[in-house]
């Protein structure tokens, strides 16, 4: 749980005295050679791991693993930048409740899919992302559909207030994360 103090060290990192020589000569070190064009090594200054660090790494973690976008939404430019498909329609009504039509809007993971990618025919294929179907445990997510089967609404059962929506037919689709920031770790044993 976060505690809602951004400054509150949660680790600790005290630097020991060598850190603390090497840190002064570096600092001596670059102001002497202010005026030279030699490449510098980077110097790492320990620093203590805050709540507000947690809280980036927590949020960067949730978008990693449950942002999700419907197949086509997005496409593959020849300058291989992925860019909103104008020509996207949504989803058919057939297709909105099956994982394999959402697709994780994120890094491709899978080494199959970044082997697509390399190819100069990827900017062809819609799906360019990793689906959400091959997500480990299996199971991970739940789709339900409203009750005029138009509409469904996608729940991460591994991130716990993660929900998001497609309407059937149209561009209309989202996301949004109302959880209190921590990992269902048993996913796999409840499945």
């Amino acid at each position: 749980m976060f505690f809602g103090e951004p400054e509150r060290i949660l680790i600790e990192v005290k630097p020991s005295e060598e850190e603390g020589a090497a840190e002064e000569s570096a600092e001596k070190e670059k102001k002497e050679e202010l005026d030279e064009s030699v490449e510098e090594k980077p110097v790492l200054i320990p620093k203590n791991f805050t709540e507000l660090d947690r809280l980036a790494y927590v949020v960067s973690a949730i978008d990693n693993d449950t942002h999700v976008v419907p197949l086509g939404a997005f496409k593959l430019t020849p300058e291989h930048e992925l860019n909103r498909n104008i020509y996207f329609k949504g989803l058919d009504k057939s297709e909105v409740g099956m994982e394999e039509r959402y697709l994780h809007f994120r890094g491709v993971q899978d080494l199959l899919k970044k082997d697509l990618l390399d190819k100069p025919d990827s900017i062809f294929h819609s799906d360019i992302l990793d689906t959400i179907a091959n997500d480990l445990p299996k199971g991970a997510w739940s789709l339900q559909k409203d009750s005029s089967a138009t509409t469904v609404r996608i729940r991460s059962l591994l991130w716990p207030g993660y929900v998001a929506y497609h309407v059937a037919g149209t561009r209309n689709f989202g996301g949004a994360y109302f959880g209190n920031g921590l990992k269902n770790k048993d996913l796999a044993f409840m499945l």
